[in-house]
């Protein structure tokens, strides 16, 4: 994607949802790997983590983690997470802020174990009861190009009613 991004907010939000589909789809898509930041008593902790699948219709990502990790325990505590997105070739970023919510003992949970087979399982000492799916639901994203002079920055907030209010905005 080295076209620059669209003026219209509503076609930039389409091609945003679109570059997140990506990366849940393509083992090798630029934002297949956020960092992902939660709230701790001691203030933020950020590290990397895989984008594994996408639901842009309830604005959903799908994540998957250890239960050992201190992330977990994290979020149990405080649900509140921030993903940053970052592509060096087309020079965007996108921020997003959410809810997440831990799950471990779900048809869906079962499903996704059964489909990382072995390679996946050993990640998690092959015991299933470790294998957790992250999911996010965001609420807001602050996406800038930093692809010509001027950058060029937008942000979009999905109201609790699910209304989303888009801007321009600088800097």
């Amino acid at each position: 994607m080295s076209s620059p991004p669209p003026d219209d907010l509503g076609a930039l939000a389409v091609r945003i949802a679109g570059r997140l589909a990506e990366a849940a789809d393509r083992r090798h898509g630029a934002w297949r790997t956020p960092v992902l930041a939660t709230v701790t008593p001691q203030g933020p902790s950020a590290r990397v983590i895989v984008l594994r699948a996408l639901d842009a219709d309830t604005r959903r990502l799908e994540l998957f983690t250890d239960a050992r990790s201190a992330k977990v325990g994290e979020i149990s505590a405080d649900p509140r997470v921030a993903l940053t997105f970052w592509d060096p070739e087309t020079s965007e970023q996108l921020r997003m802020t959410g809810q997440a919510e831990t799950m471990a003992d779900s048809e869906r949970v079962a499903d996704r174990w059964a489909a990382i087979g072995p390679a996946g399982h050993a990640l998690y000492d092959g015991d299933a009861r470790r294998f957790v799916v992250l999911d996010v639901v965001w609420n807001r994203w602050d996406w800038l190009w930093i692809g010509a002079d001027p950058h060029r920055r937008a942000r979009f907030v999905w109201t609790p009613e699910g209304r989303l209010d888009a801007a321009w905005i600088a800097p």
